[in-house]
Order: structure tokens, then C-alpha cells, then sequence
């Protein structure tokens, strides 16, 4: 019971809120990626385009130079320099001794060039942007990005819509199937499969059974608990009523007598079951049925109505009472957990039993060895003992070692009932 009332309090994530942050974050990775493929296209292109055209004018120079040798014209002077290993070069270039395609930032320049053997078969030729020559592309760079941007702009809007759209076609079917979970009480209204998709309303359908049954089950048990109230107890009264007149006849035959007087026991037990099961369909007990009981009265009372009951069992019982307590519950509910433990406790026991009352603990001890002997007793057994004691709050402990049986039963001080 505690962890079921524990899990009601504790705070679970909305899958509302799981939803709308996984959208979120999809759509932020997609724009995300989207402008990081872009923007690295944007770079490649700018490298190729800067690289084919260096690369044409070498190409065009080296043909050149083969037809007029030195006479051959060098690439177009008012984009390009060049530059020839054999003769003075600027020193930052002297580190580049490789053919390639090279980008070097000198100072807040960014210089594009190509690095080529010379056309003579001599050292290397240098090719090089002149300043600012190299940013033909600016403005349709700036273009692009106007552009990256607009259409950023318009997908994040879209996928902000659409996961809005999403998200509320989603928690709609949700939200009716979470306020008709909280119709399922038989006071409630009835209500009806209402949502437009197969899984929710496979679970709405669900739902309605379910309900149906509650509702059936309450109605039974509702039907019972009024029978039982008006129809047992009457014929419990008349037949009480009528063993304690037979009782009262003069010079009865001795069969007659113990006849009578098993009838009393028997009209006894019912009624205290009867009042037992009825309290225990009740939602709620109402404190007239409580009182204030003393477990060593109580547990001294339903020894002595069983002395008789098990004598034939060859059986008794050791008693140790200490500071026993008064608790506040049905008398009802005592009676039928005294009986039934030290029922159970004399039915299956193969020599005497231990009984220790301390306090609130009541535990009791019988030997059976791995042996079943006759069950003597009769009545609702240890199940109504564990409902009772579930329902009071008490606690219950039964263990098994196979040669003894041991029963703990823990009387709560306060009576409250779960």
C-alpha cells in the first residue's frame, strides 16, 4: 500500500513536454545541418572557383612559355603576381616548396595562390591573387546568405507549425483518454468512444469495459452487502433467539443440551462473520463500530471458547502476557484474527503451542514437523486474517522453518484503517 500511494505522489515527466523539446531540438539539429552544408558548400565552391582560374592562367603561361619561351606573357598583371623560385621572392612564400593550391593569411589579407614547377623545368612558379582580387565572390556570397537565411527562416517556421500541429493532434486524444480515466468511478457520468484514431480508441473501448465491469462489480457487491445486511442478520437473530429459549427448557436430555449449545457457538460465529465481511466491503468504517479492547481479555476469551473445541486434539497451549496494550478496532475484526491464528495454530500442531503477548505483538508458535494433522476447526481461514489485517493497517507475518509455524501479528496503537 505504501508504494502504490508513493508512486501516485511522485512527479513522472510529461509526455507533452517530451514531445514538444524532441521537435524542438529536431528542428534546431535540421536547420543546424541544413546551414552547415550550405555554408560548406559555400566555402568549396569559392575554393574551386579560385583554384580553376589560377590553375587555367598557369596552364595558359606554361603553353606560352613552351611556344616563346621567356618572351611568353605572364598571367593577366592587374589580378595576378608572379613569382619565380630563381629570383627574389617574398619570404613568407619560401615555406611553400610543394606544387599545390595554398591559402595563406598575411596580416588581415587572406591570399589565394598556386604553386606550379616553372615552365623552364627550373624552380617553382608562384601565382598569386593580387589584394582583394580574390573577393570577386563577396557579393554573391552575401546573396547566399541573405538567401541560407530566408529559407532558414521559412523550414524553422514551418517545422515550429507542423510540430504544433503534431503535437496537438496528438495530445488531444490523450488529454480525453486521461479525463475519462478519471471518470471511471461508478458516481460519474457514462461516457462514450469519442477519438478518431484506431490505437486511442482501442484504449477508450478498453476503458468503457473496464468501467462497465467496475460499475457490475460495485452493483454485486453493493447488492450483497444489502442482502447480507437485511437478509442474514434476521435469520441469524431467530436462530440465536430460538437456541437460547431451547436452552431455557428444564430437564433436557444431555445430546439435546450439547445440540443447543453448538447451536449458540454456531449463531455466534455467524453473526461475528457476517458483521466482519460487511465492514469489510464498507469503503469506510464508521467509529460507532470501533472500541477500545483489551488483547489479553480478548486473547484470554478465545482460548477458553476453544479449550473444548481442540481437547480432543490431546493439545494445549503456554501463555506469557506482558504489558499487553488496549487498541482501538471493530471487535469483530479481533475476534475473527484471535480465532483463526490460534485455530490454525492448534489444527496443524503436533504438542503444545507458544503464545506471547507483548505490547501491541501478539505471536504465536506450534511444531508440525513437515506433518498435517486433522484440521479440527473450521471458519474463514488465514486469507480473511490477511484482508483484515490489510485493511486495518496491523501487521501480519506468518513464517514456515518446516518444523515450526510461526505467527506475528503486530496490533496497530491508533486503529486507523487503510
Amino acid at each position: 500500500m505504501d508504494k502504490v500511494t508513493a508512486s501516485k505522489h511522485k512527479q513522472f515527466p510529461s509526455i507533452y513536454r517530451k514531445i514538444r523539446w524532441s521537435f524542438g531540438l529536431m528542428t534546431f539539429a535540421m536547420f543546424s545541418l541544413f546551414w552547415s552544408v550550405i555554408y560548406i558548400a559555400e566555402n568549396q565552391i569559392e575554393i574551386i572557383s579560385l583554384h580553376h582560374w589560377l590553375d587555367t592562367e598557369a596552364s595558359r603561361y606554361s603553353r606560352d612559355y613552351q611556344i616563346h619561351g621567356k618572351q611568353a606573357t605572364l598571367p593577366n598583371d592587374t589580378e595576378f603576381t608572379t613569382y619565380w623560385s630563381e629570383k627574389p621572392i617574398p619570404d613568407w612564400l619560401k615555406a611553400y616548396q610543394m606544387p599545390g593550391f595554398y591559402e595563406h593569411l598575411l596580416g588581415k589579407e587572406d591570399k589565394h595562390f598556386i604553386v606550379k614547377t616553372h615552365p623552364s623545368g627550373q624552380g617553382l612558379m608562384y601565382i598569386l591573387f593580387q589584394d582583394d582580387a580574390d573577393d570577386y565572390l563577396d557579393d554573391y556570397e552575401e546573396h547566399l546568405h541573405d538567401y541560407i537565411l530566408i529559407l532558414g527562416l521559412l523550414i524553422g517556421l514551418f517545422m515550429t507549425i507542423y510540430s504544433l500541429y503534431f503535437i496537438r493532434t496528438l495530445s488531444k486524444p490523450l488529454t480525453i483518454i486521461e479525463r475519462k480515466i478519471s471518470q471511471m468511478s461508478p458516481d460519474d457520468p457514462p461516457f462514450g468512444v469519442d477519438t478518431r484514431f484506431v490505437e486511442t480508441r482501442n484504449i477508450e473501448q478498453t476503458l468503457l469495459d473496464s468501467r462497465n465491469d467496475i460499475n457490475g462489480f460495485f452493483q454485486r457487491e453493493k447488492e450483497f452487502s444489502h442482502f447480507a445486511s437485511h437478509e442474514l442478520r434476521t435469520p441469524i437473530t431467530v436462530v440465536k433467539g430460538s437456541a437460547e429459549l431451547l436452552a431455557k427448557i428444564p430437564d433436557q436430555h444431555p445430546l439435546a443440551v450439547n445440540a443447543v449449545k453448538r447451536l449458540q457457538r454456531a449463531s455466534d460465529e455467524m453473526q461475528v462473520l457476517t458483521e466482519t465481511f460487511l465492514l469489510l466491503g464498507k469503503e469506510s468504517i464508521s467509529q460507532r463500530y470501533f472500541a477500545d479492547v483489551s488483547l489479553e481479555e480478548a486473547l484470554r476469551n478465545q482460548l477458553a471458547e476453544m479449550e473444548q473445541l481442540f481437547a480432543r486434539q490431546d493439545s494445549s497451549y503456554h501463555l506469557s502476557v506482558q504489558q499487553a496494550a488496549i487498541i482501538h478496532a471493530p471487535q469483530s475484526f479481533i475476534a475473527i484474527v484471535l480465532n483463526n491464528v490460534i485455530k490454525n495454530a492448534f489444527s496443524y500442531s503436533i504438542g503444545d503451542i507458544e503464545i506471547v503477548l507483548t505490547g501491541h505483538t501478539l505471536t504465536i508458535t506450534n511444531r508440525h514437523e513437515g506433518n498435517e494433522t486433522y484440521n479440527a476447526g473450521y471458519g474463514v481461514g488465514l486469507v480473511i486474517v490477511e484482508r483484515i489485517c490489510e485493511r486495518m493497517g496491523w501487521g501480519y507475518l506468518p513464517q514456515d522453518n518446516g518444523v515450526e509455524f510461526c505467527t506475528t501479528l503486530v496490533f496497530s496503537a491508533n486503529g486507523e484503517t487503510l
